[in-house]
């Protein structure tokens, strides 16, 4: 009797367990076909009756779904603001789904090698929960990693520790080529005075971009674990037994593979790339517009893209890093935002 009755709880629970997320994703469905017209229209912050949010909060957990709007995805324009400033690519306004599905691959394996506890729960849902952002500023990212040419020009700027208030300090790229090897061993303080003296260079608000922002333009309107699909491949990025153009295990010449939809270089492998935001173990609640999560006594930065050291599952575009702020490890660079609404 008492087989039964577990059986037919199993059941019934199953069957609740079906129709709600029958019900999530269709919802979700809804929710992405209205989103889809917002950004055909050009007003990315129409909100989302409560339902459907709901449902593509629920829905986007679990389920891989789609970007919103991703099949209109275009290589973006190229300009540079001098003849030797980085050649940066338009972004345009968008909505996206940041952070990965519960079942997406690869988004368990740093936890495998740790005991459970606290450490490994904070790894487990640090790409969580996958929730809806709205990009409504276009902005330009740049359209491969910096450069130890283009570091090393800046260092030997008169007027660099005067911007920057940093001492200049170049650095040697041992017997490579500085113009086209993506420079590496920069800080986040680094990456934030280079961006400070390219603004005062040219008049344009030039930072680093929000985790948001950098995800939303390496994805490219990619739903999957990379902005090609869900495997690695080969010849897609430079990681660990990824590439036949660039198979070794140090940061190195920027374009070698192929750009994502927008037009970015080297946006997952290669170097792994400083953002705005102070890390934490999730996606915050405060992430829903792209501006960066920042708060006093941060004691980390977040660190995205994976670099040529990396296995493919720490270049995921979900994949997030914490390091602190003064890690200038081999792999760090850099990849900067300019504003678009200044000149």
């Amino acid at each position: 009797m008492w087989i039964r009755r577990m059986l037919r709880a199993v059941v019934w629970i199953a069957g609740v367990t079906a129709l709600a997320i029958a019900i999530a994703w269709g919802g979700a469905i809804l929710a992405l076909r209205d989103l889809d017209r917002a950004v055909a229209e050009g007003d990315v912050s129409r909100p989302l009756s409560w339902p459907k949010s709901a449902a593509l909060f629920v829905a986007s957990q679990i389920m891989p779904l789609r970007q919103p709007a991703g099949a209109g995805i275009a290589q973006g324009r190229v300009f540079r603001d001098c003849t030797d400033c980085p050649e940066m690519v338009e972004i345009p306004p968008g909505v996206f789904l940041i952070g990965s599905p519960l079942f997406e691959s690869g988004r368990y394996d740093h936890v495998k090698e740790m005991r459970f506890g606290r450490r490994a729960i904070r790894n487990a849902i640090r790409e969580s929960p996958r929730r809806l952002v709205r990009i409504g500023h276009p902005f330009a990212l740049g359209r491969y990693e910096a450069t130890f040419a283009e570091w090393n020009r800046a260092q030997a700027a008169p007027d660099w520790e005067q911007i920057t208030g940093r001492p200049a300090r170049p650095i040697d790229c041992a017997g490579c080529d500085p113009a086209a090897v993506a420079v590496t061993g920069v800080d986040r303080h680094d990456a934030d005075a280079y961006a400070a003296w390219i603004s005062a260079r040219t008049g344009a608000h030039y930072r680093l971009p929000s985790e948001a922002e950098w995800e939303y333009a390496a994805r490219a309107g990619a739903a999957t674990a990379y902005p090609w699909g869900d495997e690695v491949g080969t010849d897609n990025a430079a990681c660990v037994g990824c590439s036949t153009l660039w198979d070794e295990r140090e940061v190195g010449p920027v374009g070698l593979h192929p750009p994502n939809r927008f037009g970015l270089y080297d946006i997952i492998g290669n170097g792994t790339e400083w953002v705005a935001d102070c890390f934490v173990p999730w996606h915050s609640a405060a992430i829903v517009d792209g501006s960066p999560y920042i708060f006093d006594g941060c004691e980390f930065a977040v660190f995205k893209g994976g670099t040529a050291h990396a296995r493919p599952w720490q270049a995921r575009s979900a994949m997030r890093v914490g390091p602190h702020p003064n890690n200038a490890g081999e792999g760090s660079t850099i990849r900067l935002l300019r504003e678009l609404d200044t000149p």
